[in-house]
């Protein structure tokens, strides 16, 4: 008990000298510095649109664009909902993210639409994040005598705010609920800090508040369960007691978050394996190949945090190849990440900083590593959004400890401002990727040069471009660009149904449609029954036939019933071409198999009748069908049409006017119904009513 006091009343003797301390006030010189140093760093991205993964959570998401109305279903659903419209099992275990997401409603709710408004947000946040993240670390780290720029929080502090790996999560807007955990989880740390401090209840109750806040917001969050009290254990002198009533208080509102997670999404242990390639990365690999590659991803995030170049958005398959154990690059990862945690395990009795630093990186990382549970993709620089802070602190520690022992404080600030010099100038020139879709996915093919997604992806954002380009050269450059990428994306991923689809529709826009059904019919290969591909292959065919295609037009119509052997538009459409190339016994053949499916399938009369008295002036048996067509469907016009047509061709023109008129009825802008019905007029010799007619045709004509 006696030791026990006396770290207490050492503890509350070193709290008094730190307040006594000129900037370890909340809002302090070097707090403002931050601050403006993190606005000034993602400045720059204000002006960038919505891009990414923005299209699912906020552009084209029905919640968010319900405003305030939809955060109950913002809570009650997977986070992918609003936009698909139902729960797709994408990814492993789905997504809960709520807290984000409703501050995108609200947004929304108040601004609209507004990409300014939105990133404008996610810096400041960021800002404030950073200057948390100093405030905490000047808890944690004793306060040097020298001047705080050469402090170990300050230091850490800029490196962590500057890492460009950073841009992922602040440049795009739905990166906030990165931010948002970072914000919550230290807020809990904070106040967990203060309770080992001041044993006030309050500081839990408040701790566990944020820290749910935090869940809400990324479940990422449920790592610092662990790393709370391993801060507590390495920098403060807490009873085991207090330690305990953290982790367990942490432990509580973690289970009640899995609880309520369960209850909206289900058991996330139970859901059955995506079996797409750019959800599911590991689907063709073996146990061996898919752990050789995880840890060969382990070290490929250490070569970027410690050389941040160069970046992209996007390690789909194949960006990321498929390792074996013994490949030389897995090999040394698994040898550097032995070493850390060997490490960190030596040290720990010692409760150094090194060893904390390791273990925070390796905790807050674990979640997206891959290891614990499939994430749907090989990796992701938003992942190490925290964890940079491990590598961070020890990059610190070395400045600030190590190397004074060989250099002047001058050398250390020369060689902390190159770092720092290094990092922003990535971090300002990564931003202007974001600007939009387009711009990202341009720009990153370039890197992800074997990614299917970012392939398929820069083709379809450079064929929408090109749709909107009106110099005739630059836009077939565009669409030449466009297939190129298209063209790689299928080579990498031959069953990338968005790949094909967006190939079918490059093809239309150069007027192939022979090329154009190929693609689509490789689509619904893969996909049947896709309603984009059978819309725009149903396109080809009626634009082939106007072309006076018919072979493709046949080919494609032919094709497109073996799809949907229920849709009787396409057996209207075939027996179109049929009868464009004079092939009229085919024409009353489809008619006819069209009436044994449906004896009350009024079109089916209609066109037999239309044949008969078009091509082998036959009005007996033309108006015969057509009658009966019309016994089912009194309605439609260009049948009463084309009965007051018949009539009028068998000179009885009483009843042609009376099917004219009954045609005008139902559809009174037709102007040729008018010349029509004048026509009938004439005959029977009525030339104020024709005249009439006449003069209602050439006022519709006008418009």
């Amino acid at each position: 008990m006696k030791k026990t006091v006396q770290l207490n009343k050492s503890n509350q003797t070193d709290n008094k000298k730190n307040k006594a301390v000129h900037f370890s006030s909340f809002w302090s010189l070097p707090s403002y510095l931050i601050f403006a140093f993190a606005f000034i760093l993602y400045a720059n991205s204000l002006f960038n649109q919505y891009t990414l993964d923005d299209r699912l959570m906020i552009t084209d998401n029905k919640f968010t664009k319900k405003g305030l109305d939809g955060v109950w279903d913002i809570l009650t659903t997977d986070s992918f909902v609003g936009f698909f419209g139902v729960q797709k099992n994408l990814v492993a275990g789905g997504r809960y993210r709520p807290l984000s997401h409703i501050t995108f409603a609200l947004e929304y709710e108040i601004m609209g639409l507004n990409p300014l408004v939105g990133h404008l947000i996610n810096i400041l946040m960021y800002a404030f994040a950073c200057v948390l993240v100093y405030k905490i670390l000047c808890m944690l780290f004793k306060q040097e005598k020298h001047k705080f720029y050469f402090s170990l929080a300050f230091m850490a502090t800029l490196f962590f705010t500057a890492h460009p790996l950073h841009t992922e999560v602040v440049a795009n807007v739905k990166g906030r609920d990165d931010i948002m955990s970072l914000l919550a989880n230290f807020g809990a740390l904070y106040f967990m800090l203060k309770y080992v401090e001041n044993s006030k209840i309050k500081n839990i109750i408040i701790a566990c508040a944020i820290f749910f806040f935090g869940l809400l917001s990324k479940e990422n969050a449920i790592s610092f369960v662990l790393v709370i009290p391993l801060t507590i254990y390495f920098f403060k002198q807490a009873s085991i007691k207090k330690t305990a009533i953290i982790g367990f208080s942490l432990f509580i509102v973690s289970v009640f978050f899995m609880i309520i997670r369960t209850m909206v999404l289900g058991d996330f242990m139970s859901s059955s394996p995506d079996y797409e390639l750019l959800n599911n990365p590991f689907i063709e690999a073996n146990t061996i190949q898919k752990y050789a590659t995880i840890f060969y991803t382990w070290g490929k995030y250490l070569l970027l945090i410690l050389f941040p170049h160069p970046l992209t958005h996007d390690y789909y398959p194949k960006q990321i190849p498929l390792m074996e154990i013994m490949d030389l690059r897995v090999l040394i990862s698994m040898l550097i990440y032995i070493a850390l945690i060997t490490i960190s395990i030596i040290l720990f009795r010692k409760k150094n900083i090194i060893s904390y630093s390791i273990i925070f990186f390796g905790l807050t990382f674990s979640i997206a590593s891959n290891l614990i549970f499939p994430i749907g993709t090989f990796m992701n620089e938003r992942f190490v959004f925290i964890p940079i802070l491990g590598f961070c602190i020890v990059l610190a520690f070395l400045m600030t400890t190590y190397l004074p022992k060989w250099v002047n404080q001058r050398t250390i600030f020369i060689i902390t401002g190159i770092i720092l010099l290094g990092y922003s100038i990535k971090t300002i020139a990564r931003n202007p990727a974001w600007h939009d879709d387009y711009t990202l996915f341009t720009t990153d093919v370039k890197i992800s040069k074997n990614s299917a997604k970012c392939n398929v992806s820069a083709g379809g954002q450079t064929l929408e471009r090109a749709e909107k380009e009106t110099d005739t050269l630059k836009k077939q450059k565009m669409i030449q660009d466009a297939i190129s990428y298209l063209n790689k994306g299928i080579q990498i991923h031959p069953k990338y149904v968005a790949g094909w689809l967006l190939l079918g529709k490059a093809m239309i826009d150069i007027e192939d449609y022979k090329t154009a059904r190929l693609y689509y019919e490789n689509a619904l290969k893969l996909s049947p029954g896709h309603k984009e591909a059978l819309n725009n292959w149903l396109y080809c065919a009626q634009v082939s036939n106007k072309n006076k295609d018919y072979t493709e037009a046949l080919e494609s119509y032919k094709k497109l019933i073996i799809y949907q052997p229920t849709n009787n538009d396409l057996y209207v459409g075939l027996a179109a071409v049929y009868e464009n190339r004079m092939q009229l016994d085919s024409v009353i053949y489809i008619m006819n198999l069209l009436l044994e499916k449906n004896p009350k399938y009024a079109p089916a009369y209609s066109k037999i009748g239309e044949v008969y008295g078009k091509y082998y002036n036959n009005l007996n048996k033309s108006i015969e069908f057509m009658m009966k067509a019309y016994a089912i469907s009194p309605n439609d016009a260009s049948l009463l049409e084309n009965l007051g047509v018949a009539y009028g061709l068998k000179k009885d023109f009483l009843k042609s006017i009376e099917f004219f008129k009954k045609s005008i009825e139902i559809k009174p802008e037709n102007p040729q119904t008018y010349l029509n019905l004048a026509g009938s007029y004439q005959n029977i010799g009525d030339k104020e009513k024709a005249n009439q007619c006449y003069q209602k045709a050439l006022q519709l004509q006008k418009k």
